[in-house]
């Protein structure tokens, strides 16, 4: 992979992050329920990690040619918290508003464009680490879009949630 091309894909994930980010955060700071604000703060909060992780990869293989993929992160467990906090807050502060439903469903369509846009880079990688680092990506976009359906779900079918 050549420098220029490393950093063209760079700065492409990196842009679609900080847009996912800036979704998310306007997303929590309209939300009036504690369930909507938790999960997109921390959706908000990945993609920072997302960033930072785009930018080490990006880095460590400047420093030494090599191509390493950090671990994916343990994140996932955290929604899954926050699921379980939010189950417990539920109805304390009142059903979604019909803009956080509307949040919601924009962020579902927001996490499966990223996850087929990686996808769609990585079937169209020349080499073995953009492969690899798209797939990563697109993992990752994976558990978002999967916690945000089961968030659509919880809220638009109260007895399917626990």
């Amino acid at each position: 992979m050549e420098e220029n091309e490393g950093k063209k894909i760079l700065e492409e994930a990196i842009r679609f992050e900080i847009d996912g980010r800036e979704f998310f955060l306007k997303a929590a700071e309209k939300a009036k329920t504690y369930f909507a604000k938790m999960i997109f703060q921390t959706i908000a909060d990945e993609e920072l990690d997302h960033i930072r992780k785009v930018k080490q990869i990006y880095e460590g293989y400047l420093a030494s040619k090599k191509y390493e993929i950090p671990p994916a992160t343990s994140k996932k467990s955290n929604l899954q918290n926050i699921f379980q906090e939010a189950k417990d807050q539920m109805g304390k502060s009142g059903p979604m508003n019909a803009d956080e439903m509307e949040a919601i469903r924009l962020a579902i369509q927001l996490e499966f464009k990223g996850r087929e846009f990686y996808k769609r880079l990585a079937e169209e990688a020349k080499s073995d680490f953009e492969k690899a680092f798209y797939q990563h990506l697109a993992q990752e976009e994976s558990v978002h879009f999967s916690i945000l359906r089961q968030m659509e779900e919880a809220v638009t079918n109260p007895t399917s949630f626990g």
